[in-house]
């Protein structure tokens, strides 16, 4: 019972990780409608913006600001400069899809020219593990939960209580009637990339801090858990995001307890298949998504 908890607390750190993710592509997702296939190299663009910073000042806080910075940045850049033009041009969404399986393919091969293809190493203070109860979590463990709990909170505030969140909730459920009532939906799309930029590329800091090197294909292979965090919770949901990063996340770490871990990521899949078969719209939903549906 001992090694369950332990198990169940890595995957109490696994979520939080995965929860930056699923939740930006969400977020994205709910008010463009449009699935982005490059979404895991804002991770890994966040990931070598932290490494950056790090060869100029050892502050952390610097080099999460630096790498959601950066993470808004190139998605803020990736809508502005390919994902609108198509949909100005009515192109079909498989076009769009395409269109953004590209983006990461050039993406990958100019952090490949850069920084050549051998992993970086991103060197964070040593931690020692410490008990907190039934599980066993280091102090950089407690800061990445910590992190992903302050942005979920943060992301919270903003769609619930500001102006500019009622407007992406209203994009989300409707970008016509949204229109029809005066909002700017175009802008509104393009600063929901933003924002879900910067918590990619935040979720890419914290990545490669738990993880220690990476190369440019990093983000790319987080890639497929995050579309089944985001499935299993609900498409479009960023709440239901949320839920499904912790199922997720806490399923893969703790059936290590019970079964080989390189069964991890087949078992991630295995939630996906699962709730496409039983509940297609997303096991934390309450009804199901009409024109994006970011609230």
């Amino acid at each position: 019972m001992h090694g369950f908890f332990v198990a169940l607390g890595f995957g109490l750190v696994t979520a939080a990780i995965l929860a930056f993710s699923a939740v930006a592509f969400s977020l994205q997702y709910g008010v463009s409608n449009h699935p982005n296939f490059a979404h895991g190299e804002l991770l890994t663009v966040g990931a070598y913006a932290a490494y950056v910073s790090q060869s100029l000042t050892t502050n952390l806080l610097v080099g999460g600001l630096a790498a959601a910075a950066a993470g808004g940045l190139v998605a803020w850049g990736m809508n502005r400069g390919i994902v609108e033009p198509f949909v100005r041009a009515r192109a079909r969404s498989l076009v769009i899809f395409i269109a953004t399986i590209g983006v990461a393919i050039i993406i990958q091969n100019v952090l490949l020219a850069v920084f050549t293809g051998t992993n970086v190493v991103y060197v964070l203070p040593q931690a020692v593990p410490h008990r907190v109860g039934p599980f066993l979590w280091t102090s950089r463990d407690e800061l990445i939960m910590a992190a992903a709990a302050g942005t979920m909170a943060l992301l919270h505030l903003l769609l619930r209580y500001t102006k500019f969140g009622k407007a992406l909730r209203a994009v989300a459920d409707s970008r016509d009637l949204a229109r029809v009532s005066g909002i700017d939906a175009s802008r509104v799309i393009q600063l929901t990339w933003g924002l879900a930029g910067l918590i990619a590329g935040l979720g890419g800091f914290v990545l490669a801090g738990r993880v220690g090197s990476f190369a440019p294909s990093f983000g790319f292979n987080f890639l497929l858990v995050t579309f089944a965090a985001a499935i299993v919770g609900g498409i479009g949901k960023p709440y239901g995001a949320m839920a499904g990063a912790l199922l997720v996340g806490v399923a893969m770490e703790t059936s290590a307890f019970y079964v080989a871990a390189d069964y991890k990521l087949p078992i991630a899949f295995a939630l996906l298949i699962a709730t496409l078969l039983v509940r297609p719209e997303g096991l934390f939903t309450t009804r199901p998504r009409v024109g994006g549906g970011a609230a």
